[in-house]
C-alpha cells in the first residue's frame, strides 16, 4: 500500500513539474512579438488553473508591456477577458491603466 501511495506521489509531482515548465514556456510565448504565437499561448494558459497566480501575473505583465506585430488590440482584449474570467482582482488597476493609456482594445484583425 505504501509503495502504491509513493508511486502516486511521484507521478503527481512529475505531472506538476511538467505543468510548471509548460506554463513558463507559454508565458514566454505570450510576450512574443508574433501575434499568432502570443495568441495561442494566451488561450492555452487558461488550461492551467493550478498555476493561476503565475498565469495572472504573466497576463498582467503582458497587458502592461506587451507589443505584438499586429492585432495588439485583439491581444489586449483577450488578456482582459481572461483575467476577468479568472476573477483576478489584482488585475483591476492594470485594466484601468490600460483604459487610461488610450491603447486599443478594439479588434483590429478579422480572423
Amino acid at each position: 500500500m505504501l509503495t502504491l501511495f509513493s508511486s502516486l506521489v511521484v507521478c503527481a509531482t512529475a505531472v506538476h513539474a511538467q505543468d510548471d515548465a509548460r506554463v513558463e514556456a507559454l508565458l514566454r510565448d505570450l510576450k512574443s512579438h508574433d501575434y499568432a504565437k502570443a495568441s495561442a499561448a494566451e488561450s492555452e494558459l487558461q488550461k492551467y488553473p493550478r498555476a493561476r497566480v503565475r498565469v495572472v501575473a504573466g497576463l498582467i505583465d503582458a497587458l502592461r508591456t506587451g507589443e505584438w506585430d499586429r492585432c495588439g488590440g485583439d491581444m489586449r482584449d483577450a488578456i482582459a477577458r481572461t483575467v476577468t474570467d479568472l476573477k483576478a482582482k489584482d488585475a483591476v488597476l492594470p485594466l484601468l491603466d490600460l483604459v487610461k493609456s488610450g491603447k486599443s482594445i478594439e479588434h483590429e484583425c478579422a480572423e
